[in-house]
């Protein structure tokens, strides 16, 4: 039988001990559990970024996955504790937003976690990461049914859905998150791309963000020269903007929020607009 997964994803970084003694306890409720560290780098209390990076990540996993989303500024306060099924996979964390891509699935199903039997006693005021969303977590992973945890939840805190708009000449969406490479990844994906222009060659579209333009999306980033702008579809099926060999972001002064425009090429030659710097 396969190691049950569960992955954590927070706000907590890394030089407190916050991590390890949540590892600790769903090590203690369900010893054969497997734990992927999504991230703790989100910054605190940024409960859209969490809800971003799930969205991203968690359609690569298997079904049966637990997900463990702990970004929670709420603690102590009557905000509730939720279990979501949805899209064959498990959610816990608080009724903030920060699951709000397995609520966007039209069969999720959400438990507020009012079962005391699943929790580490005596519950703190100040870190349910470890005393109630943790163990509820590995009770799930080790084979718990969520409607066991309390009950059915209505009226759910959503976040705004930053879907990209269909217009006439093209799509207009935003930036949702620069990664670590400096990448900026939107809010529009390869099928955006492929609803909008159905018969329209990746080479042949350009994307503007600010005054930026980028002539072409590329295949990969390797496709041009070192230091070349680039539109790309990346790994994670979204449309970003990266520098090939450097930080796009820091280049070109973007950031989360920033509009985007992708529409048909208007003459000339596919080709990065943006070339490398010259030496």
């Amino acid at each position: 039988m396969a190691r049950p997964i569960i992955t954590f994803t927070s706000d907590f970084g890394r030089k407190d001990w916050f991590v390890g003694v949540v590892h600790g306890v769903l090590y203690q409720v369900c010893p054969e559990a497997h734990i992927v560290d999504l991230t703790h780098d989100i910054p605190p209390g940024h409960i859209g970024r969490a809800a971003f990076l799930i969205e991203a990540a968690a359609p690569d996993f298997p079904p049966g996955t637990v997900h463990l989303a702990v970004v929670d500024p709420g603690v102590g306060t009557a905000r509730r504790g939720l279990a979501i099924s949805a899209r064959g996979q498990t959610f816990v964390g608080p009724d903030n937003g920060i699951l709000e891509w397995a609520l966007r699935d039209p069969e999720a199903r959400a438990w507020t976690l009012t079962g005391a039997r699943w929790f580490r006693q005596p519950v703190s005021r100040t870190f349910h990461a470890r005393d109630v969303f943790a163990p509820v977590a590995a009770h799930l992973a080790g084979g718990v049914a969520p409607d066991r945890l309390g009950p059915e939840a209505r009226d759910l805190v959503r976040l705004p859905h930053a879907a990209p708009e269909f217009r006439a000449d093209g799509i207009l969406g935003c930036v949702m998150f620069v990664d670590h490479f400096g990448n900026a990844l939107t809010n529009i994906d390869a099928e955006d791309l492929a609803r909008a222009f159905p018969d329209v060659a990746e080479p042949a579209l350009e994307v503007r963000v600010l005054d930026h333009t980028i002539r072409g999306l590329a295949r990969s980033y390797g496709e041009h020269p070192l230091g070349t702008m680039v539109a790309v579809v990346g790994s994670s099926g979204r449309l970003e903007f990266a520098q090939v060999g450097g930080d796009c972001a820091t280049r070109l002064g973007i950031g989360a929020g920033d509009r985007v425009q992708v529409r048909r090429l208007q003459g000339g030659t596919p080709a990065a607009e943006l070339e490398p710097p010259r030496h």
